[in-house]
């Protein structure tokens, strides 16, 4: 049967999406939905890193609506995760890594307790992280751009009913701070069109080149 899809976005973003719909199609709704972020970029020949979360997108987004197949449902909503139309820039984002800021996951998140952690959605993988996370401190914000809670249905359920704290229709220009260290951060909130400030400890950017 046939399969299509809308979205709104950079380039990648419609490429990877039309890419999993053509390796969607002749299979059934548990092979398709075992399609992965790398499955996509390795059919366009590979994606540069900092679009690699349009492959992410593409794939949650093919999760979502067997999910929502599954369950009966059709949501208004069809674009559950972030895809920025530029590459993304975080002012200070270098100048604190390894003093607050992390490009990926440490080992032992213990250093994380009592914390107040800022995560940008890059799909599932800062998500999840995000959930782990409330086992050390209750105080964990997701940014992202989309416009509703982020995410596959269950995740977007666990979401929820967590302690975690999702800034929606938003995006982190910058991090600041002191003392070789960070201390607040730059959000720009896309519905109302102005940034704010928020004091945090941490900041999680999973993905994210320059």
């Amino acid at each position: 049967s046939d399969i299509k899809f809308k979205t709104f976005g950079c380039g990648s973003a419609v490429s990877t999406s039309s890419m999993i719909t053509e390796m969607a199609k002749g299979m059934t709704l548990d092979e398709a939905y075992k399609i992965t972020r790398q499955n996509v970029a390795d059919e366009l020949d590979g994606l540069p890193p900092i679009k690699m979360h349009c492959s992410n997108l593409a794939a949650d987004a093919l999760k979502a609506a067997i999910d929502n197949y599954r369950l009966g449902t059709e949501p208004e909503i069809e674009i559950v995760t972030s895809c920025q139309l530029d590459v993304r820039i975080i002012l200070g984002i270098d100048d604190f890594l390894g003093k607050g800021v992390y490009k990926e996951v440490p080992a032992d998140l213990e250093e994380f307790r009592e914390k107040r952690i800022i995560i940008v959605d890059s799909g599932d993988e800062s998500l999840e992280l995000a959930l782990k996370l409330t086992e050390y401190t209750g105080r964990v914000i997701v940014v992202t751009s989309a416009k509703s809670v982020p995410g596959t249905v269950d995740l977007r359920r666990k979401l929820k009913h967590s302690d975690v704290k999702i800034l929606q229709e938003s995006e982190l220009i910058e991090i600041k701070g002191e003392l070789d260290e960070v201390e607040k951060i730059v959000i720009h909130d896309f519905d109302e069109d102005e940034n704010y400030e928020l004091f945090v400890d941490v900041v999680i950017v999973l993905d994210y080149r320059l």
